[in-house]
């Protein structure tokens, strides 16, 4: 990546720092404080500078952060909570090149789409893998309705695949968006799955 491409992400993952942890791992966050489990292993795929990242060291757990914006990074380890540095793990390279260790949760907000194709069924099976029993992967994909559906990189599944591949996982959420959204400053066709699955 040169540094004129990169320059557009270092701008979003800046942007991005302060938002608000996603309803989405808060809701799955719940299902193991509501399970009674204390908090254990979780990988961030894509995290940029970490709000979700951030999320997890403040509720306890051990977080993988992987991405290849150093940027992003950089924020992460600067804007961790002091008493969660041992707990924070950083990677700077492409998620779907990581290494997955055994863990208890996978999050990915809105990075699952810049999966190359052809190379994520493989990565749904490592994942599922890695996950210990009673872990889960929650995350988000686009669909082919969205409005970069078949920008060069972008990766849409249909519906119907999705919930095909998703067993033996025990689906906890597939929240549908369908609609207009603003993003990038305008507002643009959204059509996305936001998924929360439980391995048995």
């Amino acid at each position: 990546m040169t540094a004129a491409d990169a320059a557009p992400w270092d701008h979003f993952v800046r942007s991005n720092q302060l938002r608000p942890p996603r309803e989405l791992l808060r809701r799955t966050l719940g299902a193991f404080a509501l399970e009674g489990r204390a908090p254990g292993v979780a990988v961030d795929l894509g995290c940029g500078s970490g709000p979700d990242t951030v999320e997890m060291l403040r509720a306890g757990w051990t977080v993988h952060a992987v991405d290849t914006n150093a940027v992003g990074l950089q924020l992460l380890r600067d804007g961790a909570p002091p008493d969660a540095a041992a707990r924070l793990l950083t990677h700077p390279l492409p998620y779907q090149d990581f290494e997955l260790p055994a863990c208890d949760l996978v999050w990915s907000s809105w990075a699952l789409p810049y999966c190359p194709a052809a190379q994520w069924p493989a990565l749904l099976g490592r994942i599922v893998a890695a996950l210990n029993p009673g872990g889960r992967l929650a995350g988000d994909l686009f669909g082919p309705r969205h409005a970069w559906a078949g920008e060069e990189g972008l990766f849409t599944i249909a519906e119907d695949t999705l919930r095909q591949q998703l067993p033996p996982l025990v689906v906890e959420a597939f929240d549908i968006e369908d609609g207009l959204r603003p993003s990038g400053g305008e507002m643009t066709r959204w059509h996305a799955f936001g998924i929360s699955v439980r391995k048995p």
